[in-house]
């Protein structure tokens, strides 16, 4: 259930160790629900599937290196 007390309009995310497990997972539910989202890993190679996520649902979500 939503806690209608707290919004995500104009919060801001970084995400490290996103390309793969947990940070993976909160990268993409973040952007999905609104978080303007910064998803950081230190090998952009392993980025793809954020990268297919951000182009095809398009989530505010950026993927960076470190």
């Amino acid at each position: 259930m939503e806690n209608k007390n707290t919004s995500s309009k104009g919060k801001v995310a970084l995400v490290t160790g996103s390309a793969t497990g947990i940070g993976y997972e909160t990268a993409v539910h973040l952007g999905e629900n609104g978080f303007r989202t910064y998803a950081s890993m230190r090998n952009l190679q392993k980025a793809n599937g954020l990268i297919e996520i951000a182009k095809n649902k398009n989530p505010p979500l950026k993927v960076n290196s470190t």
